[in-house]
């Protein structure tokens, strides 16, 4: 038998002993919607805090060569693609509500789980290439009048950051994330599953 009319808020409200830790798998995952929303969100306004700061940057400086105009359109659009796609997760983890069906809970968990391996991935690397190239654009009027050994220094710790962002920082936050998600996801089936075999 489907369990499609069956919703998580009934089965938590019933507290029933052959469901086991139902409590701690809703406050699970209310904590991490919470978590993930607020986590959103505080992304969104610091990308965007930036992306005033160096569009202020841009009129208050004159700058000489197309190169660096050049940069920071790039790092500009590297920046909005990234906003973007954090404002599509808010509007699926606005969707995750424990009042609605199982079936269209679980759905909408799937959903920003999707979301973010594709943030993870092409979202990700499409931005880090807008950004890096947009640095190396945005520095080359400044390397030019600086000393040799000024220029590489500037290029190296500006690459080097990116490196470690990349290599180092993001595989440990995409690890995080996707075990968070997929430990509520897992729980979620796992009652379903229960319910089927029940019912």
């Amino acid at each position: 038998m489907q369990t499609d009319n069956i919703n998580f808020q009934d089965i938590w409200n019933k507290k029933s002993a052959e469901i086991p830790n139902i409590q701690e798998i809703k406050s699970t995952a209310d904590k991490y919607k919470k978590k993930q929303l607020q986590s959103t969100m505080w992304h969104i306004f610091s990308l965007s805090i930036t992306a005033v700061m160096i569009i202020f940057i841009w009129y208050v400086i004159d700058f000489k060569m197309f190169t660096t105009t050049l940069g920071i359109v790039l790092i500009l659009v590297a920046l909005a693609l990234y906003i973007y796609l954090f404002s599509q997760n808010v509007n699926v983890i606005r969707t995750i509500n424990p009042s609605i069906s199982n079936q269209e809970y679980l759905a909408s968990l799937k959903k920003l789980q999707k979301q973010q391996l594709y943030m993870q991935s092409k979202g990700i690397s499409i931005y880090y290439v807008l950004l890096t190239a947009g640095f190396a654009f945005y520095f080359y009027e400044f390397a030019l009048r600086m000393s040799t050994f000024g220029a590489t220094l500037a290029y190296g710790l500006t690459f080097l950051w990116l490196a470690i962002a990349w290599f180092f920082l993001r595989p440990r936050q995409i690890k995080k994330q996707n075990e968070k998600i997929s430990k509520v996801i897992d729980s979620l089936e796992l009652i379903e599953k229960d319910l089927d075999e029940k019912i």
